[in-house]
């Protein structure tokens, strides 16, 4: 049964109890937060049943765009497919975070918590290929080159600012930081390094900084020639002055934590109006994560029955150990079911059931920086390092 907690009936309630539960019970993977609905009604109650219906159908449609590959081509016809009751049995919990019931109009605010179980069992029914693994943090490298200036951590840049409100808006499986505030990782790199992909300097930032890995963005500037030739209608430039007009190179590059290129992520040659600047780096940049996003998906599916037996040793010295690490690893992502085989003095070897077998698990505990060791036939989780 759906349960719906309204907080304006149950403040106190709400304040001391719900969200405890919320982050206990609800894994991020499942979780979408702060949905705004607003719907116009003659009948409040009507009002209020119909904005419950279409925030519940946003609810879903966000989290299959969060998790589910090439999203954008699955909503359509999948989304489309569910009735309101169909999606309402795969939601565990509706908190009501606030709502305003008027003469003939309702406001809410909503977290909605999904059935784990439910939603891939329908992804599986319909062969949709999904990811709950979220990356470990990835360093973003913002370069800004015209011709007369190349930029990373300095201003100006206008990168930066479009950059830091992407990141803090995004809610996606990766985990992408800026290092505004830490001078060792600002001094690791300049923008002639990053431009240049010196792998020293690129691996030197992402260590600093705790990441897994660094997205290096260039964005190059330049003005248009006077004897180039472009067709300005094509691009609806034909009412902009020709000195406004300005062509961008957008290149974004993917490093691994030893500074290696792993390949060209993004790339998009393009002509402007330069006083809409702001506007085409924001949309450069929701383009590139966009891109980011699929990529780690791919390389991160879950397909719903590629289900493989591992063995692993779990080393214990006491049974809080114990507890906490059969938690720990319930908890991961692909994981499906954790079974005992053998007690030993200072541990226990543990058979787990995991989507993709033994290579998915160690990218999955590499992902969660989990304390393993040992070969892939020979994994140990080392449980006092929790």
């Amino acid at each position: 049964m759906q349960k719906v907690i309204s907080a304006s009936a149950f403040f106190i309630f709400l304040s001391f109890f719900v969200s405890n539960v919320q982050a206990r019970d609800c894994e991020d993977i499942w979780l979408i937060e702060g949905l705004q609905i607003k719907e116009t009604n003659e009948n409040p109650s009507l009002a209020k049943q119909n904005a419950e219906k279409k925030v519940s159908r946003l609810a879903f449609q966000k989290l299959v765009s969060k998790i589910v590959v090439n999203s954008s081509i699955v909503e359509n016809d999948f989304l489309n497919s569910l009735n309101d009751d169909e999606i309402n049995s795969l939601i565990d919990y509706r908190l009501i975070k606030d709502e305003k019931i008027l003469a003939n109009r309702y406001i809410g605010s909503f977290d909605f918590c999904f059935l784990n179980e439910k939603v891939t069992k329908l992804f599986f029914r319909n062969q949709v290929k999904w990811s709950e693994l979220y990356s470990r943090p990835i360093i973003v490298f913002p370069v800004w080159k015209t011709n007369f200036v190349l930029r990373l951590w300095k201003d100006p840049n206008p990168i930066k600012s479009a950059l830091d409100t992407k990141i803090n808006n995004h809610k996606g499986l990766t985990k992408l930081i800026f290092p505004k505030n830490k001078i060792g990782v600002l001094r690791s790199i300049d923008a002639r390094l990053a431009f240049d992909g010196d792998e020293k300097s690129i691996a030197r930032a992402i260590k600093r900084s705790d990441a897994s890995r660094a997205l290096n963005l260039h964005f190059e500037v330049e003005k248009i020639k006077f004897d180039e030739i472009i067709n300005f209608e094509d691009l609806n430039l034909s009412q902009v002055s020709r000195d406004r007009i300005f062509k961008m190179k957008v290149n974004a590059f993917l490093h691994d934590n030893s500074g290696k290129k792993q390949g060209l992520l993004y790339q998009k040659n393009s002509y402007f109006n330069i006083d809409m600047a702001n506007k085409i780096i924001a949309k450069s940049l929701d383009d590139i994560v966009v891109s980011l996003e699929e990529k780690w998906k791919l390389a991160n599916v879950f397909i719903g029955y590629n289900l493989n037996e591992v063995e692993i040793f779990i080393s214990v010295e006491n049974l809080k150990d114990w507890i906490k690490s059969i938690k720990t690893l319930k908890s991961l992502p692909g994981i499906k079911s954790v079974r005992t085989i053998k007690l030993k003095k200072n541990g226990a070897y543990v058979s787990l059931l995991v989507e993709g077998g033994v290579d998915r698990l160690v990218s999955i505990v590499l992902e969660n920086k989990l304390p393993f060791s040992g070969s892939k036939k020979n994994l140990i989780f080392e449980s006092s390092k929790l």
